[in-house]
C-alpha cells in the first residue's frame, strides 16, 4: 500500500462531484460512501493475489478507514469554540 495519500477536500469534492453526474443521489454522503465501498470491494476482488491475501487487504483497508474517521473526528474536537463579536463597522474605518 501508498506510504501516502495526497487527501484534500478537493480530491474529496472532486470524487463526489463524479459519482453524482452518475447518480444524483451521490450528493448525499452516505450514498457516496456506499459507492466508495462498492468500488473498493470490487477492485480488490479483481487483484491477482490469493483471496487470503485480498481478505486481509480489505481487513487493513477497513482499520485504515477508521484511522482517518478517528484522525478527522479528534481534529473537530479539538477546534477552537466560534467566539462570539459584536460591534458595527462602517466602509473606510479600520
Amino acid at each position: 500500500m501508498s506510504d501516502t495519500l495526497q487527501l484534500s477536500g478537493e480530491l474529496i469534492q472532486k470524487v463526489q462531484d463524479l459519482l453524482t453526474e452518475v447518480d444524483p443521489k451521490a450528493q448525499q454522503p452516505i450514498v457516496a460512501v456506499q459507492y466508495l465501498s462498492a468500488i473498493t470491494g470490487f477492485m480488490v476482488a479483481q487483484m491477482p493475489e490469493s483471496v487470503n491475501e485480498r481478505k486481509e487487504y480489505l481487513k487493513q483497508l477497513s482499520e485504515f478507514t477508521e484511522s482517518v474517521f478517528v484522525d478527522v473526528e479528534s481534529r473537530k474536537q479539538t477546534a477552537p469554540p466560534p467566539q462570539d463579536a459584536s460591534g458595527v463597522w462602517r466602509p473606510g474605518e479600520n
